[in-house]
């Protein structure tokens, strides 16, 4: 029996992951995300026929693993395994997605609830059966109800998707779990091949202290931040390591963290996290919005690249004041607003600038870096066969590739495939 592996989505790019596995005629697709172009436009994975996949399964709640899927719900109801989180967040994300995008999506909210009724809902560790596949599914680390997918073929053929995963422990997740199976396939995201972060607790003490130093002199912090997992990492983060400080969280953010206490058990530390919500002050009315950006205190608000949302509007009252700082924690694409604000320091096309206030970029991403991915893959090295890489631009791909053929030498296949390109696994 030959297995394919489909690339739909996320070759030598980042967004839109639809990976296709073909074992003998019985076709299982990991994620069937969505990324945007250059006019901020939808861009979706390749298609497949609804009525040809045995399931679908979705690694966590991010659009660009989950924005394409209810199209899939329009003409057909296949089967979708997934986290009770991942789908109470896709919920947030699809329904703010579809008001930003509407006049260039086919589907409805109403085609996301019929998804959600096709759901069969899995917890870490649990194992299910698609057609004489089976499929195992652990922790990934990224965000809330991320999953690592194991795949086992009748012809042997043993794969782990990781989906986006992060290998180190923060302060709201375990690191990625490392299944004890023999893998022959590891298909795994390689956003940061080129590049490790920094050592975490450096980069959280910085953060602290800006914010310190921030409030000390009577200004006010504000954090845009991802709405899913940054702004809760962040806000847990400064609730404990600075719990004197008046913390305000708003946008979606606030409605994600909501989430996050109903599936706390989830969390690494639920009772934590359950201490942090209730020391936290959501932001519930323009007025509360007008108010705090006139006292010390730190404000976390989506959106994290500073395209719209509460924390555009913050930034606007904030940026002309050195007391004030604009502190970006989250990846920052290029042509967002907020990598223009790192290149130039004033947004022209939006009258704001030049920035007064002091302006830092932080990285505490939850994708797992270079070195650390390398370290994940060779715990499977007696087994490996193939690996491939996907959801990172090809120069990524490439550098992991080459750090990875330091330690495997031209004993395992790495593939780097382009989005269409069909891989034969053998």
């Amino acid at each position: 029996m030959v297995v394919k592996v489909s690339i739909l989505g996320g070759g030598r790019e980042v967004g839109r992951s639809a990976v296709l596995v073909n074992a003998d005629g019985k076709k299982l697709l990991l994620d069937y995300g969505v990324s945007f172009g250059e006019k901020d436009r939808p861009v979706f994975p390749l298609h497949v026929r609804p009525v040809d996949l045995s399931a679908i399964v979705v690694s966590h709640a991010h659009l660009d693993h989950i924005g394409a899927a209810p199209y899939f719900y329009i003409t057909g109801s296949p089967r979708l395994i997934a986290t009770r989180p991942t789908m109470d967040v896709a919920r947030l994300l699809v329904l703010d997605f579809l008001r930003l995008n509407a006049p260039y999506v086919e589907y409805e909210m109403r085609e996301f609830e019929r998804m959600c009724d096709s759901t069969q809902f899995v917890e870490y560790g649990e194992s299910v059966d698609v057609d004489g596949l089976f499929l195992q599914f652990f922790n990934a680390g990224h965000i809330i109800g991320s999953i690592l997918t194991y795949v086992e073929t009748p012809s042997g053929e043993n794969i782990l998707y990781t989906g986006d995963f992060n290998t180190i422990e923060t302060w709201t997740f375990r690191p990625a779990e490392i299944p004890p199976l023999k893998v022959t396939t590891i298909i795994v995201e390689s956003t940061y091949g080129a590049r490790n972060h920094p050592s975490r607790s450096r980069v959280e003490e910085r953060l602290v202290s800006i914010v310190e130093e921030t409030v000390d002199r009577g200004g006010v912090a504000l954090i845009p931040a991802f709405s899913v997992g940054r702004s809760q990492e962040v806000v847990t983060l400064l609730c404990t390591r600075a719990p004197y400080l008046d913390v305000y969280v708003d946008g979606l953010s606030r409605d994600v963290t909501e989430v996050y206490v109903k599936h706390k058990k989830f969390l690494r530390d639920p009772a934590l996290f359950s201490k942090v919500v209730e020391n936290v002050n959501f932001v519930v009315d323009s007025s509360m919005r007008r108010k705090i950006t006139k006292k010390p205190c730190v404000i976390v608000a989506s959106a994290g690249m500073l395209k719209g949302g509460p924390s555009l509007y913050y930034f606007k009252k904030l940026y002309d004041n050195p007391r004030n700082s604009i502190i970006l924690v989250s990846y920052q694409a290029i042509n967002s607003t907020g990598h223009k604000l790192l290149e130039e320091g004033q947004i022209l096309e939006q009258n704001i600038g030049p920035i007064r206030a002091r302006l830092e970029w932080l990285d505490l991403s939850s994708h797992t870096s270079r070195d650390e991915t390398v370290k994940y893959i060779l715990r499977y090295k007696s087994t490996l066969r193939d690996i491939v890489l996907v959801h990172g631009d090809y120069e990524e791909a490439q550098a992991l590739a080459s750090r990875i053929r330091e330690f495997l030498g031209e004993d395992v296949k790495i593939h780097i495939p382009a989005t269409g390109e069909e891989l034969v696994l053998e």
